[in-house]
């Protein structure tokens, strides 16, 4: 760490921040979205400078509550309440601040900050700046300091050694006291994430841990391990440090820090400060040295603007940055350009450290012509890579540049063939080329004839094709036309203006269902004279109301799209038989098991008479056949279909991973339900990547597929885990749907099915009692939802002791 000031600690400057259309004054508290102020309550003011100061990285809910009712004991509830009201005051910007299910939340935006001039007085030192060498550790019987390690502008950090003889000298540990406010947030941020690793990815390696802590009474401290050897820089200038390692061995030692650093990323925390004081060696049991990585609380005390917590300025010449600006080499340029740390900044990093690692000496810059120390190619391509000053051309992961690392010597084996091959290419093409020119002048006459032959026949086919498929795409092109133009009038007038304020009688504004109810109703009216759009429209609605689950409209405005598009189509259509297939979807949503499948098996015989093949078509017909034999629990018949609608998926749009996700749950559900779980777990494996492409971490979709991983997880008595996920998927869905929404009774059902199998009946019952109720108000006492929430909760009710009406228990 370096050392303090003259003037003492140096408090955080206050910053003008800037993301989307957002901007906040800290200096005066004034926030303005776009060209408008905006008035914020102060805990949603100080939710947001939290969010805001660790942008892209997961702030955890300990962390908020702390930053916006400091001192204050207050539930989640309120920390929900707070960003409800965050989001709305932001607008469309109010989208980027995403909830990480059972954790916290993070920014999920591109910010800078620019530094403002501050008159304030600094931080009040805190106890530990009187603490000296030989004291007792504060709160700590038996500790006593040893010798000090290092200090910075917002803390110093201690050896301290428990009670012992020279014969058995006791334990020792480092111990880092805050000596100013930034110091304090710097531990609760260190802390708050060590919790947050141990609980999300606890196998994260050598990240080191922190051991204890005391944020109660001043003064302020963590206990992290000691580390021997001392950090990186010392341990490189020792007389057996990095110097005496052969170069593979570094390049396995960058490897391990790059797998390091991705770990922590691929769980959203973002290291913002990777410099060699850092980073602590220590050998295996092996023998082989690795590096731990520290101080993960620098986000709060490095945090932009940066340059003046580490008395740098841009103004000033090199020769006059003290020690402290060591850490300058490290900083990506868009940092110091006023931009927030994100994972690039920390690959920026990592690069630099690898240049250093590999040459032996931490304290050259990756200066121009760096190159030049680096003999192997590849291995100067992966740091220009990681260290590109633009950070759009910094395209890799700390994951893939570790794996690049690993396999240098695989990857020059490659590149070598990869060269012979080139060679022996371009030696037999000069060949070829000689003996071509040989044989030139015997073909170019019947090549001549030839293809004057071929092309007046060509020219005549594509003349009478020309003119019939003319004529076919100016007639369907204009039907279309037609057709979009007439749908998009009905959707803009009669629906949105529907959810106008001012369409309707009454005292509140019309909500979207209520709006389509209402459009609905004057679909005869506007679209009679042209059946294929009112068909087309009324399809649309269904879907709607079948993604609401509201089944029975659902059902209503498809059967009415069926019969026109029979009527004015043909059953040879394919918008007919599409039509048919998501009717028989939605029947089977409703318990008409027997209608649906006639009308699958019917469309099926049909398509298959005629020789029907698009892709379009069987993937609904696929999707409507796997959804029905699910639901009848007929696992192995069904199975054929459920992968058909993958494959049909990839073949038709494999860029579609919305798509290809709901695809794969189908797979995944099937497979659980007839006892295959791992099977199901494979499936649901390629989904979490799927979604992680995606960057969907609370969509409606993704919870729903939460939940039924759960259930999975459940059924593989992974209990722990099962509890996690569901508790996420139920708290998720309460949010975004609302506590009586079918799919929100859905995951309620999974967690009363976990808690029966826990011993824990009881807990059940209130959930089951909710579904029940719901389920049977909404969809009718006869629908399979309702029948299985009976079920369960007579199940529920007969395990337990609770008084109630029930059937006979058995």
């Amino acid at each position: 760490m370096a050392n303090d000031s003259a003037n003492g600690p140096v408090p955080l400057q206050p910053g003008l921040w800037r993301f989307g259309t957002v901007l906040l004054d800290e200096q005066v508290a004034a926030l303005r979205v776009g060209d408008v102020p905006v008035d914020l309550d102060r805990s949603s003011y100080d939710v947001l400078l939290a969010l805001l100061r660790h942008a892209g990285e997961v702030v955890t809910k300990d962390e908020l509550l702390e930053a916006g009712w400091p001192g204050r004991v207050v539930s989640e509830n309120s920390l929900a309440k707070a960003i409800s009201r965050l989001r709305q005051a932001l607008g469309e910007d109010g989208d980027l601040i995403r909830v990480v299910h059972g954790y916290g939340y993070r920014l999920a935006a591109a910010v800078s900050c620019q530094p403002v001039a501050d008159d304030r007085a600094p931080a009040h030192p805190h106890e530990a700046s009187r603490l000296h060498e030989g004291d007792p550790v504060p709160h700590r019987q038996g500790w006593r300091l040893v010798r000090r390690l290092g200090e910075g502008s917002s803390g110093v950090i201690f050896l301290a050694r428990s009670g012992g003889d020279e014969e058995h000298p006791g334990e020792e540990r480092a111990i880092k006291f805050a000596t100013s406010e930034a110091g304090l947030r710097s531990l609760k941020r260190e802390v708050s994430l060590a919790r947050y690793i141990r609980a999300v990815k606890a196998d994260v390696p050598d990240v080191a841990s922190v051991i204890g802590w005391n944020l109660s009474r001043p003064p302020f401290f963590l206990e992290l391990p000691h580390f021997a050897a001392g950090h990186l820089a010392d341990w490189a200038h020792a007389a057996n440090g990095l110097s005496s390692l052969p170069v593979n061995a570094r390049i396995t030692l960058c490897a391990q820090l790059c797998e390091t650093v991705a770990g922590l990323h691929e769980i959203g925390v973002i290291h913002k400060d990777l410099k060699p004081e850092n980073l602590y060696p220590c050998v295996d049991t092996a023998g082989r040295w690795h590096v731990v990585l520290a101080d993960l609380g620098a986000g709060e005390a490095m945090q932009s603007p940066r340059l003046a917590e580490l008395g740098i300025t841009l103004s000033v010449a090199a020769d006059q940055l003290s020690q402290r600006a060591g850490s300058l080499l490290y900083l990506a340029p868009e940092v110091i350009a006023g931009e927030m740390p994100t994972q690039r900044s920390d690959i920026f990093a990592l690069g630099v450290l690898a240049y250093q690692i590999v040459v032996g000496d931490l304290r050259r810059p990756l200066a121009p012509g760096w190159e030049a120390d680096i003999d192997d190619e590849l291995l100067r391509e992966d740091i220009a890579l990681a260290a590109a000053s633009n950070p759009a051309r910094r395209d890799i992961d700390a994951r893939s540049l570790a794996q690049r690392l690993r396999t240098l010597d695989i990857r020059r084996e490659q590149r070598e063939r990869n060269r012979r091959h080139a060679a022996v290419a371009e030696h037999q093409g000069r060949q070829l080329a000689a003996l071509k020119q040989r044989r030139r002048w015997l073909l170019a006459g019947m090549a001549v004839l030839s293809a004057f032959l071929v092309l007046s026949l060509w020219q005549q086919y594509r003349l009478q094709n020309a003119r019939r498929a003319t004529e076919t795409a100016s007639r369907r092109a204009h039907e279309n036309a037609a057709t979009a133009d007439a749908v998009n009038r009905f959707f803009n007038q009669d629906v949105l203006g529907a959810a106008s304020p001012y369409a309707q009688d009454g005292n509140h504004e019309p909500t979207v269902r209520e709006a389509i109810d209402h459009a609905v109703a004057r679909i005869d009216e506007r679209l009679r004279d042209q059946p294929v759009v009112e068909a087309t429209v009324r399809m649309t609605i269904g879907q709607v109301y079948g993604e609401a689950m509201q089944i029975a409209k659902a059902i209503e405005q498809e059967r009415r799209a069926v019969a026109l598009f029979e009527k004015h189509l043909g059953r040879d259509d394919p918008r007919t038989q599409q039509a048919r297939y998501r009717l028989a979807t939605d029947l089977t949503d409703n318990s008409r098991f027997d209608e649906a499948k006639k009308l699958i098996d019917e469309t099926n015989a049909l398509r298959a008479r005629h020789g029907l093949t698009d892709l379009e078509t069987t993937l609904l017909s696929h999707r409507a056949s796997c959804y029905w034999h699910i639901w009848r629990e007929q696992y192995d018949a069904g199975q054929p279909a459920c992968e058909g609608v993958i494959a049909t998926q990839l073949a038709l749009d494999p860029a579609d991973r919305n798509a290809l996700i709901k695809a794969r749950a189908n797979l995944a559900v099937l497979h659980s339900r007839a006892g295959r779980f791992a099977q199901a777990e494979e499936q649901f494996m390629r989904i979490e990547q799927e979604f992680a492409a995606l960057g969907d971490h609370d969509s409606p979709t993704r919870l729903r597929f939460s939940y039924l991983h759960g259930m999975n997880l459940l059924e593989l008595a992974r209990y722990d885990e099962a509890t996690r996920t569901l508790d996420a998927a139920h708290r998720g869905s309460v949010a975004s749907l609302g506590a009586d929404n079918p799919h929100t009774l859905e995951v309620e059902m999974g967690l009363a099915r976990l808690h029966v199998l826990r011993g824990q009946p009881a807990q059940a019952v209130p959930l089951l009692q909710h579904a029940y109720a719901t389920y049977a108000r909404q969809l009718g006492k006869d629908n399979h939802y309702t029948v299985d929430a009976r079920r369960a909760l007579d199940k529920a009710l007969c395990a337990g002791t609770t008084a109630s009406p029930t059937p006979a228990c058995p």
